[in-house]
């Protein structure tokens, strides 16, 4: 029996949903959705670079406990990585609002024209950790959650059927869209197309176009058929359907929800200083006192 082609095993999809047996593959989708929506806003009120790097750390925890393995993880993060990387060398380097009030931190290789500034390396940091956390959420529900289960979960909290059928066909076809690119990847190498060194920006150029108009138009054709498919099965004519499953709230469902709902309204206060506890010391203030340990 052949070996799998791990090019297109769905496990190394980033946004690809299999089955599992953790906490967050039993939990009811809608009550994922409420974590999902506490965490955004947390994510983009907390200002603290050390609290946000804490969060996403956790996350990391929380989607290797629900069935993703450190391998496949490190596959799905290591594009956005590297992209978040490079941003925050290009955000400390070119500073979009410099400042003469602004602190130097120092400069890199004792050179007067490459400042590491404060605010700038605090901003870029700041972006990576928020990217970041909202990145590995969404794959760790994307992971963990069947778009069928969704679906019906939200047809039981009275949204029209139709509106969510739309919402999960947008949904189910990002996987499809990397399955039918990496298909196509190797279907163009099999027939010679970009076994080539690709040593020049015009060769480049024509090699990710020829990617992305052959993707493109795969795209439409499955849309295409899609759209013929719900038309002969008259799909929208009646406002109301009977579903075979149906997707309930469980205790733990209810548990997870408020425990949720606990630890967000314990950060807001937290936040705005209204509980008696010492404030996350920050990253200036640990580099300082390092640099006067350093001095000693």
């Amino acid at each position: 029996m052949g070996t799998k082609n791990k090019a297109l095993d769905h496990k190394n999809f980033i946004f690809a949903y299999f089955p599992g047996k953790s906490l967050m593959h039993k939990l009811n989708p809608i009550s994922k959705i409420i974590f999902l929506i506490l965490l955004t806003i947390l994510t983009f009120t907390i200002n603290s670079v050390i609290f946000l790097a804490s969060i996403s750390f956790l996350l990391i925890v929380l989607a290797l406990t629900s069935g993703i393995t450190l391998k496949n993880l490190v596959k799905k993060l290591k594009f956005i990585v590297f992209i978040l990387i490079f941003s925050v060398v290009l955000n400390i380097f070119f500073n979009a609002i410099p400042s003469d009030q602004d602190i130097v931190l120092f400069y890199l290789f004792n050179l007067s024209f490459l400042p590491i500034r404060r605010l700038a390396l605090y901003f870029a940091l700041r972006a990576l950790f928020i990217v970041l956390t909202l990145y590995t959420s969404a794959i760790i529900f994307t992971n963990t959650t069947s778009m069928k289960d969704f679906v019906y979960s939200l047809i039981r909290l009275k949204i029209p059927y139709t509106y969510c059928f739309s919402f999960m066909v947008g949904i189910r076809y990002i996987p499809s869209i990397e399955d039918e690119a990496k298909t196509i990847a190797l279907a163009q190498r099999a027939r010679g197309l970009g076994l080539e060194k690709v040593n020049s920006i015009r060769k480049a150029y024509n090699l990710i176009f020829e990617r992305l108009v052959t993707t493109l138009v795969s795209i439409l054709r499955k849309t295409y058929t899609t759209s013929i498919s719900m038309e002969s099965r008259c799909f929208g004519l009646h406002k109301k359907r009977t579903n075979l499953i149906k997707i309930s709230f469980k205790a733990k469902d209810i548990i997870f929800i408020l425990l949720s709902i606990g630890i967000f309204i314990t950060i807001i206060l937290y936040i705005l200083q209204l509980l008696p506890l010492p404030p996350i010391p920050s990253l200036y203030y640990l580099f300082t006192n390092f640099i006067n340990l350093m001095m000693l």
